[in-house]
């Protein structure tokens, strides 16, 4: 009997202690599944959505380090970061693309989970938890750039702290609790809410709603971090006008997830009714929809009027998103009068928006639901097979992405030297992209490697020529049957003139047999008269062989 003996070094046994002591733990009640092949990152935008939290979590703690939350010294601090310190500019940067792909991909997840009936399989909590964390992630954004204290921030202040004291009742409380008495509370209480008190709320919601089974795609993952540094290296975000209570400010817009919002509040209305009732409404229609929606199918097809209803939430969105960013170009008219949106055209086509984008949907869905059954009932195509790629195309690619990467991250060291700061932030983006592009043909190639061959084709063996069958004799029928049968060949002989009238007398009393005595009858006559025919014949025959001796 013998033993088999595995060495194992320091560090793997480090991390077995490690994974053996956290194995009872709740994150390893999380199962991760890391894919072999590409698959649709649509199943998990939950997962990039926690991604860009993750990022946005690092640079925040790094900016936390130079940031200075008082009210004189909030907007230069931040100059100082993305002026002066050693790669502020690209902390900052990614730190805010980052918070707006955070509220993208939030949003985007929401609809996904919305329009594919993910909520009917038992995930209602999953559903109210994941709406809650959405309205958190949008005000994590609103009080980030707020803490800059520019003229923008000002303006969002202003507005929130306005429809705060609009609440009956608690509004005035509220205010106090959140704003402060002045701008130096406010500072310093939207910095806690910013940095701690919105962060664990999030995180404790995210324990709730995050399933057991989870997928981790790394090239994903990079990718999604490479778009938000391209993006902050192609649109570099600007610090703004640091605001000051003696200088009038100038027209500005808040960020693009509040600008529906500011649409309404432009009408001039009741600002309860359009800032706080109006998005209070739609929050609570989004977390009650699993309760409500008794289809039992999941498909959007399958359930024409839940659809219909979230196209026109989203049409809804996307108008008062542009009406926000509206500015009336017109520099001759007074600043309010170019801000304020007449009440009377908007609501008349915010309501006449709603049974169309309604109507058009549930229309286009029974068209869907028709071209699918008539679809059914024709022919299936032969589906086309997978881009296979060979052993030999897969180096060259994966060797040429890496002298690619090479090349960019010589680029991007070169563009920091020389305080290119856009540029050099653009080029790590594209390195991670390249990155990711790299993981997924090593992982493809991987999988190739692996998957079994394919199973060897036998030759068919080639069959012999069959003989040709030969073809049956039709049958008889009835009617064929009465008529007389033809007299065979005679033998070519002379006959006397008394015979010729003895056969023709047997014709004629054949013929009579077969009119009146029926098939069995006709059957035996015709016999009968065949071998009279051949006596008769053969008679003939030997006449005429004796007249030919006496000659």
């Amino acid at each position: 009997m013998g033993a088999t003996l595995t060495y194992e070094n320091s560090f793997v046994r480090f991390i077995r202690w490690v994974y053996a002591g956290v194995d009872r733990t709740i994150f390893m009640g999380m199962k991760f599944t890391f894919p072999g092949r590409f698959v649709s990152p649509l199943g998990f935008l939950g997962m990039l959505t926690f991604v860009l939290f993750i990022i946005l979590g690092i640079t925040g703690a790094l900016l936390m380090l130079w940031y200075e939350p008082i009210l004189d010294r909030a907007w230069h601090s931040v100059e100082n970061i993305n002026d002066t310190i050693p790669y502020g500019f690209h902390i900052r940067n990614i730190h805010y693309h980052a918070s707006n792909a955070m509220v993208m991909m939030a949003l985007l997840h929401m609809y996904y989970q919305y329009f594919s009936g993910r909520y009917k399989i038992r995930n209602e909590i999953l559903w109210v938890t994941g709406v809650i964390l959405g309205v958190l992630t949008i005000l994590e954004a609103f009080t980030g750039y707020d803490i800059i204290f520019s003229e923008r921030a000002e303006l969002a202040i202003s507005i929130a702290a306005s429809l705060t004291n609009s609440i009956p009742v608690l509004g005035p409380q509220m205010r106090e609790a959140f704003f402060g008495a002045g701008f130096h509370d406010f500072i310093l209480r939207f910095y806690a809410f910013h940095v701690f008190l919105l962060p664990i709320a999030m995180l404790g919601l995210m324990l709730v709603h995050f399933p057991r089974f989870l997928v981790f795609d790394v090239p994903m993952v990079m990718a999604i971090s490479g778009a938000v540094m391209l993006t902050g290296g192609v649109f570099p975000v600007g610090l703004g006008l640091p605001f000051e209570p003696e200088v009038p400010p100038g027209i500005t817009v808040p960020e693009w997830y509040l600008t529906g919002l500011y649409a309404f509040l432009r009408t001039m209305y009741d600002k309860f009714t359009t800032g706080v009732a109006w998005p209070g409404l739609f929050i609570f229609a989004l977390l009650i929809v699993p309760f409500i929606d008794r289809y039992k199918k999941f498909s959007w097809k399958d359930r024409p009027i839940v659809t219909a209803i979230g196209i026109t939430s989203l049409a809804q969105i996307i108008v008062t998103t542009y009406w926000g960013f509206y500015i009336d170009p017109d520099r001759n008219k007074a600043l309010l009068e170019r801000l304020v949106i007449d009440p009377i055209f908007f609501y008349t086509v915010m309501i006449l928006l709603v049974p169309l984008s309604f109507g058009f949907t549930y229309m286009m869905i029974k068209l869907a639901k028709n071209a699918e059954a008539n679809a059914k009932l024709q022919p299936k195509k032969a589906s086309k097979g997978s881009i296979n790629i060979t052993q030999k195309w897969l180096y060259v690619i994966f060797v040429t992405l890496l002298a690619f990467q090479v090349y960019l991250n010589i680029s991007a060291y070169y563009a920091v030297l020389q305080g290119m700061n856009n540029w050099s932030l653009f080029i790590i983006g594209i390195i991670m992209l390249v990155f990711a592009a790299m993981f997924h043909v090593y992982r493809y190639g991987r999988t190739r490697a692996k998957a079994p061959p394919p199973k060897p084709v036998s030759p068919t063996p080639s069959r012999p020529a069959a003989a040709p069958t030969p073809k049956p004799a039709p049958a008889t029928t009835a009617g064929e049957a009465q008529k007389p049968m033809a007299a065979p060949p005679t033998v070519t002989a002379r006959v006397s003139s008394e015979q010729k009238g003895q056969l023709a007398q047997q014709q004629q009393q054949q013929q009579q047999h077969a009119a009146s005595g029926g098939e069995a009858g006709g059957s035996s006559n015709t016999a009968q008269t065949s071998s009279d025919h051949s006596h008769l014949t053969s008679a003939a025959a030997s006449k005429e062989g004796q007249d030919k001796k006496g000659l």
